[in-house]
């Protein structure tokens, strides 16, 4: 007997100890006065998820922001997709990338875009960070990130 499926894709099945949100970030101890208002706020900070659902699609947020002399930029990405699992494989296929970069004193610099579709394959493992806490890492040939486990 012999089947034949056309246009149609099954979702990709996540390791049980990949699935759910990562987080990564961290903020500045500087802070900047706002001398007009008197405000106060952190001059530099990030904050990177990942979600990994058990159905074979992800989610990646990212900030950056950084404060100088009264400017601020942001950088800000929204990326979405399927994910392809082999062994310690995971390569993230986007259906969205989506790129805002602000710049405060100059906002008409300011830009929107959606960014290329590429294809990223990382290395995955899970360890424990010096609390006991389950991270994720995730290296290629830019490096090693990990991201804690939100529970």
């Amino acid at each position: 007997m012999m089947f034949l499926l056309v246009g149609q894709t099954f979702a990709q099945k996540v390791p049980a100890e990949l699935v759910g949100e990562w987080h990564n970030g961290n903020v500045s101890m500087m802070q900047e006065k706002n001398t007009t208002t008197g405000q106060t706020t952190a001059s530099n900070g990030s904050t990177f998820t990942y979600k990994f659902s058990a159905n074979g699609s992800f989610e990646f947020i990212g900030y950056m922001k950084s404060t100088m002399y009264g400017c601020t930029t942001g950088l800000f990405n929204d990326k979405r997709g399927k994910v392809e699992i082999d062994g310690d494989q995971i390569t993230l296929v986007p259906t969205k990338n989506f790129w805002r970069n602000t710049y405060s004193c100059a906002p008409n610099s300011s830009k929107e875009r959606n960014y290329t579709l590429e294809r990223e394959t990382f290395t995955w493992r899970t360890t424990e960070d010096e609390y006991g806490k389950t991270l994720v890492c995730l290296a290629n040939e830019k490096g090693e990130s990990c991201y804690r486990r939100e529970e």
